[in-house]
């Protein structure tokens, strides 16, 4: 993605900042008005005690006056940061909701490139990054190109020297700035994938901490992430040191300006080519004028921060999405039978996974996808879960055509055990309940008690109020699978799948995954992956799926 595309995106959610953000920009432009009329009343109150010899009484009313415009301008640059804060918060839940959106609508395959730790700190801090660009550089931006022009307005008529002064240099600020921030810009895309780098390495080292300690090799890992977080540090240090390198040019020309101007109106009032309240109001603009520029400059960062996130933002949202049907045909079956007539799927355009497949399942009854791995066994389980489409053939339920139905409600007929079941961090009964959020804690036990599991629950600190840590660290493997069969259980509907429910378990569990997906099969329709050849003789139907060249069919046999 270029950084104009991701420039062109970011400004695209100005319409959800809207009012927040226009009324900030106005906010902050009255209080620079007000500034000028704080300038002019300073300076007229000065020349009146100076020059005229007026009392201090005399000028207490423009005091007053004074004091008054200072106790505006910080009420209204407060309220306007407030709002632009506001505005800023709001793209930002925007932005994050259509990511996770993206990403719970992404077809799993894409996702397989982006690791676990890129994808949190892109939804977290790269999000983030745009906070900046929307509460501070947007407003500053508009401010730096309406503030100027008014304080010029009032300075021009006055002295058109010091005006065209202002006037020649003020473009060099933006033109250093923008100059600076072409290489920031490649530096702050380098630390992004450094940090991203890094989050990655440094999750899952966490994740696989207990290997690492069995292989001896904690230390040899905590050294390579040592390294890349050095690499990470040196990465900031550039890119702030062109932040400073920025700053320093941008102040330098700003305070050079200046000095030219205030040299000038200082020979002018000698020379007596222009009088004391004049130049004294014009040098107190003058800071006044550049200031703008200088606090865009300072927030040019940013800008370069928040479209290097956004380039990273784009990149994961341009993944494709998984089939997602919204035809008018909603499904309703209590029963389901699958069948595939001559279908064939790859996920990359010369080679494929599955080839001419047909098929029929019983309904209800069991059906066992075996062969050797690489064979498109889950691929199989895939298609019939709508998550991609196949390049040849059909896919029926029923009678209905899969592509015709809508996909969201055909998931709510199918229930889906993979082979390494994620179970949150909440209690053993929320788990069970992911099936069905309406099933009653009788129902829950009835499912358990089913797969096996319930007198292991009951065995637990709290039973099924037992909260579980992170991906159910608590329990064995076996049991993981067991509760997530216990999901599928509870779950009203007709179609079950499984995805080598039995793998990396004991004989004694694998016979009791095995016994419920059994008992479970003589009501509904089930199809499942495996390798294990003790499950076959209990189906009903036996796929063989074989890793051949294309151009041969898959086997199937009774």
């Amino acid at each position: 993605m270029s950084q104009t595309q991701a420039l062109k995106w970011l400004n695209s959610f100005r319409k959800t900042a809207g009012t927040a953000l226009a009324l900030s920009i106005g906010l902050n432009l009255c209080a620079g008005i007000l500034l000028i009329v704080q300038a002019g009343a300073l300076a007229w109150s000065v020349h009146q005690v100076v020059f005229e010899g007026l009392g201090l009484g005399r000028v207490m009313p423009a005091l007053w006056l004074i004091l008054a415009l200072v106790l505006a301008r910080a009420m209204l640059v407060w309220y306007g940061s407030s709002l632009a804060g506001q505005a800023a918060a709001r793209t930002k839940e925007k932005i994050r909701r259509q990511l996770l959106e993206h990403l719970s609508r992404a077809d799993p395959s894409g996702l397989t490139s982006h690791s676990t730790g890129q994808l949190v700190h892109l939804s977290t801090d790269g999000v983030e990054e745009v906070d900046g660009y929307f509460s501070g550089y947007l407003p500053q931006m508009a401010l730096a190109a309406m503030l100027p022009p008014a304080i010029l307005v009032f300075i021009l008529p006055l002295d058109w020297i010091s005006g065209l002064i202002l006037l020649f240099t003020a473009p060099f600020i933006p033109f250093f700035m923008i100059l600076i921030g072409r290489r920031a810009q490649k530096l702050n895309q380098q630390q992004w994938q450094k940090i991203t780098r890094l989050t990655h390495r440094f999750l899952d080292a966490i994740q696989g901490l207990t290997t690492l300690k069995i292989f001896n090799a904690g230390k040899r890992e905590a050294r390579v992430v040592d390294e890349i977080s050095k690499e990470y540090g040196k990465s900031t240090l550039s890119v702030l040191r062109v932040a400073f390198l920025s700053a320093l040019i941008l102040e330098f020309m700003a305070t050079v300006s200046i000095a030219v101007v205030a040299v000038i109106i200082g020979f002018r009032l000698l020379w007596g080519e222009i009088d004391f309240m004049a130049g004294f109001f014009i040098l107190i603009l003058a800071p006044e004028f550049y200031l703008p520029l200088r606090n865009l400059g300072s927030r040019f960062h940013s800008r370069v921060s928040a479209i290097a996130a956004a380039e990273n933002m784009m990149q994961l949202m341009s993944l494709p999405r998984r089939r997602d049907n919204t035809g008018t045909t909603i499904p309703s079956f209590s029963r389901t039978r699958i069948r595939f007539e001559n279908v064939s799927f790859g996920y990359a355009q010369d080679q494929e996974a599955v080839h001419n497949l047909d098929f029929i399942t019983p309904a209800p009854g069991l059906t066992c996808l075996t062969g050797p791995s690489g064979s498109g066994k889950t691929t199989v389980l895939r298609l019939v879960l709508g998550l991609v489409t196949p390049r040849q053939g059909q896919i029926y339920v029923n009678d209905a055509n899969l592509s015709h139905l809508n996909n969201e409600a055909w998931l709510r007929h199918a229930a889906y055990l993979p082979q390494k079941p994620h179970l949150l961090g909440l209690s053993v009964l929320e788990n069970i309940r992911l099936g069905n959020e309406n099933a009653s804690a009788q129902e829950v036990y009835l499912a358990a008690q089913k797969a096996g599991i319930h007198q292991e629950i009951l065995a637990l600190p709290h039973g099924y109020a037992t909260v579980l840590g992170e991906d159910g660290q608590d329990l064995s493997g076996g049991q993981r699978q067991r509760v997530a069969l216990a999901r599928a259980f509870v779950r009203p509907c007709p179609l079950v799948l499984a995805d080598e429910p039995g793998a990396g378990l004991d004989r004694k569990n694998r016979n009791i995954i095995h016994a419920a997906l059994l008992e479970m099969a003589e009501e509904r329709t089930v199809i499942i992956c495996t390798h294990d050849q003790d499950v076959l003789p209990g189906a009903d139907l036996v796929v063989q799926l074989k890793d051949m060249p294309p151009g041969q069919d898959m086997v199937q046999r009774p």
